[in-house]
This record gives C-alpha cells, sequence and structure tokens, in this order.
C-alpha cells in the first residue's frame, strides 16, 4: 500500500515536470515595447531638449528570469526599404547630433519588469535639419532587439516622426469680446478673471508676466466694428505682475472694478501682456478686451409718437409704426409692400416729448421674419437736424437685441435701416426701447 502511494506520487510529479517542459524555453521570457507603431510628434524651442520616455516590458511564463535588450535606429538604408519605397515619402533619419538615447542598452535583473529608454531630441538642429531639406520627413526609427533573448516581433518597432516645432509663448486663454450686463444704479464693485496660460505643459518654469493696458486698442476695436466702447481709465485694479509657477500651466489674473461712479454705456479695458521673463507673449492672443455694458433705465413710452417713411396700414391692421409701442410682439411696423416695394433707407422717427440722455437702443424684429440687416442711430433736439451715434447689425433670432450708442442728449431718436435681407428690400419691427438717464 505504502509503495502504490509512491508511485502514484512519483507519477504527479512526473506529469508537473512533463507540463513545465511543453513551454518552449523561448517563452520564459518575451521583451515589447509598450509603444509601437507610428507616432506624430510636436517639438517645442524652448531652449532645452525635449524628451521622451518610452518603456520595454519583460513578460513571458518566467517574468522574473534575467533578460538584456537594446534600442537602435534603423539605418538609413533600411528605412528606405521599409517604409519610405513602400509608402512613397521621402523620409530622413534626424541628424547624429540633433538626438541622444539613454538606457538604450537594458540589462533586467530578476525584479525589473520594465525599463524606460528617454528619448532626447534638440529642437534647434531639427528646425535647422527641415529648414535645409523641407521635402524630407524627419523621422526616428527606433527597434527593440536581443541577442539573447525573445522579442515580440509585433511590438519591436517605434517610428517617431516629427511634424512640426513650435516656440511656447505666454497668451490669455481667451481673447473674444464677451459682453457682461450691470443696471445703473445698482452696480457696486465686481470682478471679472481674465485667463493666461503657457500655451503647453508648464513642467520647468517659473514665468513673471508683466501687465498693462493697450491704450489704441479700443479705438482700434471701434473703427474695426464700427463699435462705441469707451475706454475705462480709472475705477479698475489688477496685479501687474504675476508669476505663472512650475507646475501650473493656467492662472486667473483677477481685476476688480469699482462701478457705483461709472455711467450708462459700453466699457472696455484692454489688458494686456506686457513683459515676460521667459519665452514671449503670443502675437494675437496677448490682449484680453474685458467688456461690460452699464444699462440705461429703460425709458417709459408713454406719449411717444413715431413716424415712419414708409409703412403698411392695410389689411389686418398690422404694418402701422405705432406698433413699434403697444408692448405686443405679434404686432409689428412694416415698410410698405403694396402697390410697389419704396427703395432703401426706411426711416422710423420717434418722438420722445422731453429731452433725454439716449444710451441704449433695443429692437425686436417681427417675429419669425429676417428682413433688417443694418442701420444707423440718429439723435436730435429739434427732430431736423441729427447726429449720428451707432450703428446696428441685426442677429437672426427673435430676441430683443440691444445696441449701445454715444451717450447723447435729445428729444428725438431716428433709426434708419439701410440695408436688408429681403429681397424687396423690406423691414419690419415689432417693439423699440430706448434706454438712457432722465
Amino acid at each position: 500500500m505504502f509503495a502504490g502511494c509512491l508511485v502514484s506520487l512519483g507519477a504527479c510529479n512526473s506529469s508537473e515536470y512533463d507540463l513545465e517542459n511543453q513551454i518552449p524555453e523561448r517563452y520564459n521570457k518575451i521583451l515589447y515595447l509598450q509603444t509601437t507603431g507610428k507616432q506624430e510628434l510636436t517639438l517645442y524651442d524652448t531652449g532645452e531638449n525635449n524628451t521622451f520616455t518610452y518603456a520595454v516590458i519583460k513578460s513571458g511564463s518566467e517574468p522574473t528570469l534575467t533578460a538584456t535588450a537594446d534600442l537602435k535606429v534603423l539605418t538609413q538604408q533600411e528605412l528606405d526599404e521599409r517604409y519610405g519605397e513602400l509608402e512613397g515619402v521621402n523620409y530622413k533619419i534626424l541628424p547624429g547630433d540633433a538626438y541622444s538615447l539613454g538606457n538604450s542598452h537594458m540589462e533586467f535583473a530578476s525584479q525589473d519588469r520594465y525599463q524606460n529608454v528617454i528619448v532626447s531630441v534638440d529642437p534647434t538642429k531639427v528646425q535647422t535639419a527641415m529648414e535645409a531639406d523641407p521635402t524630407a520627413v524627419w523621422v526616428l526609427p527606433l527597434y527593440a532587439t536581443s541577442e539573447v533573448d525573445s522579442i515580440n516581433t509585433d511590438k519591436n518597432n517605434l517610428f517617431l516622426q516629427f511634424t512640426k516645432i513650435l516656440k511656447p509663448a505666454v497668451q490669455f486663454s481667451n481673447t473674444r469680446v464677451s459682453m457682461i450686463t450691470k443696471q445703473y444704479g445698482l452696480v457696486g464693485t465686481f470682478t471679472q478673471e481674465a485667463l493666461f496660460k503657457l500655451d503647453v505643459e508648464n513642467i520647468s518654469w517659473d514665468i513673471t508676466c508683466s501687465f498693462t493696458i493697450d491704450d489704441e486698442y479700443v479705438n482700434n476695436y471701434n473703427t474695426e466694428h464700427k463699435t462705441t466702447y469707451k475706454l475705462l481709465d480709472a475705477h479698475y485694479s489688477f496685479a501687474e505682475q504675476m508669476v505663472l509657477s512650475k507646475g501650473t500651466t493656467e492662472t486667473p489674473l483677477v481685476v476688480t472694478i469699482e462701478g457705483a461712479n461709472l455711467e450708462p454705456g459700453d466699457y472696455m479695458l484692454p489688458i494686456k501682456i506686457s513683459n515676460t521673463s521667459l519665452f514671449l507673449p503670443k502675437e494675437g492672443e496677448d490682449v484680453y478686451p474685458l467688456t461690460f455694458r452699464i444699462m440705461g433705465t429703460q425709458l417709459s413710452r408713454t406719449g411717444w409718437t413715431v413716424v415712419a417713411s414708409s409703412q403698411t396700414v392695410e389689411g389686418n391692421g398690422n404694418g402701422a409704426a405705432s406698433n413699434i409701442f403697444d408692448d405686443n410682439i405679434n404686432t409689428y411696423w412694416h415698410s410698405k409692400w403694396d402697390n410697389g416695394y419704396p427703395p432703401l433707407p426706411h426711416d422710423l422717427v420717434i418722438d420722445t416729448e422731453t429731452t433725454h440722455e439716449f444710451t441704449q437702443i433695443s429692437l425686436q424684429r417681427r417675429l419669425g421674419y429676417d428682413y433688417a440687416r443694418l442701420g444707423h442711430f440718429y439723435v436730435s433736439d429739434t427732430g431736423e437736424s441729427w447726429q449720428e451715434v451707432g450703428t446696428f447689425t441685426m442677429e437672426n433670432q427673435d430676441a430683443v437685441q440691444t445696441f449701445s450708442i454715444t451717450p447723447t442728449k435729445g428729444r428725438y431718436v431716428k433709426i434708419e435701416v439701410t440695408e436688408s435681407n429681403n429681397n424687396n428690400n423690406c423691414a419690419a419691427f415689432s417693439e423699440v426701447y430706448l434706454y438712457g438717464i432722465n
């Protein structure tokens, strides 16, 4: 009985031994690249080499075994034969002084499961190569190899292709004009944030940024966009210098506005990145146009009258100019359309019966009809001699659209439609509102 047990146990041990030996020795440890295939890379000219880290993995049935591997670069002939001729692309290997491989020969200890190779690339020298041969596509074709250990041939090639070289710059994250609205008489102190950033990940640098006001920006913007922004020349504060610290790519510049003493109107504070301790401000993205609107009081329309150069009063009763004051968005003024269409411009002259300082004008189109497109605003004391105070461009929407004008005193307001989206040059508004200071 005892002998039978020994025989049985021996059979079990023999079976396990045979099973282990069914795994070929070459699979005991297998090496491969974690990242493979074509990788398109952008280089950043920071004055320092760009580094990229790639891992070589040790696996297999016995990954605790030691192993060796090398990461090498194809020759130009090998590159041509394996890639260039097949793809019809003029691939060129980076010049030898433009890159280096750190830890390209790897000795894996028993406990090692991977080792990193550091690819260091000099952007300046790559730029020189690109300029010397602009028809070439510059690459670094790498492959993993070993004289004594197995390499996974499906995961042993890494093809680094360098597509462009950028110089990092400091910029505002958003340079679009974005209006916030405050109500005259109710506005106090408020803050806005101007986010600024480095346009690449800030891994290594402390960058001191200086800020100032671009005095010419407002005039240039108004001329280009036909707007009436006023330069906010006081009643604000912000830090003149801030540091974009190492590890921080984006941070806010906090701007405080003292709004209590500001008159109605559209204000702009163009904050400019004037200087940086490292790199340069990005042209075109170096000014943040902080903008806000202080709305005047909506004026009562009681007793107002209006005269139109053209109107339609037949049919269902719509079309009369007086409909722009009736608080009913379903009624409207419409330029003449029966028995012919008069040419542009179409005018509405509003008599407010008393003198106001006008600050904004709101227009609401006839619902669903994108007629009026462009026009001008005028103010007059007499209704005869007019001063142009602003322009308007209507968006394709039914909501009320508000336009700031140069704050101007007067009794009469003229709305002149100069361009129409309608083939017959029609114009139509459902409501008109005026704002100002009594």
